[in-house]
């Protein structure tokens, strides 16, 4: 059976399942590093770890109950233009951002009705920063999911968006450097 949000309502009604989730709450490391130029757009997670990027195999793991789903975001570190790594962030849907995810965008895509993944800028994903004119820049990889530490991810998840992001990358690379004629 395929868990979606309509099924967890209906079982919430029977009393079958609780209302509130528990879900991983953690950030890469690289995130407290820059905390002061990231507080007005993330709330500060339970853990600033690089555990986090595979929170199921780490047993102190902190969590944190949620009224809404678990998320993950997935976010390519690049330093000098090169594609390091990736950084996690992971939580409540409704304890991750500030301003929170833009309502249309998450029922667009239907977030809040399937266990996925997608690949979207922030921009579209992120809802602005009141009194900054700065846009958001990037894509990031959004993962939601119903379920007692749902947000653990996968190497999986990771692998096909490093997929995406080095063929995207590569591409880039091989175009030739004179304009097309």
């Amino acid at each position: 059976m395929k868990i979606n949000r309509l099924n967890v309502e209906n079982e919430v009604k029977k009393g079958a399942i609780p209302r509130q989730i528990e879900c991983y709450s953690c950030m890469s490391l690289s995130y407290q590093t820059n905390w002061k130029y990231l507080q007005s757009t993330y709330i500060y997670p339970k853990v600033f770890t690089d555990r986090c990027r595979d929170p199921q195999q780490e047993r102190a793991m902190p969590t944190v109950m949620c009224s809404s789903i678990c998320i993950s975001l997935l976010e390519p570190e690049i330093e000098a233009g090169v594609l390091i790594g990736f950084k996690h962030i992971r939580g409540c849907m409704d304890r991750v951002l500030r301003n929170g995810f833009n309502e249309t965008a998450i029922r667009t895509h239907r977030f809040n009705q399937n266990n996925q993944c997608r690949t979207l800028s922030r921009a579209a994903l992120f809802n602005p920063i009141k009194g900054q004119e700065q846009y958001a820049l990037g894509e990031v990889q959004l993962c939601s999911c119903y379920g007692d530490r749902c947000n653990g991810g996968s190497a999986g998840t990771t692998f096909r968006f490093f997929t995406i992001i080095s063929i995207v990358l590569i591409a880039g690379f091989l175009r030739p450097p004179w304009p097309d004629i």
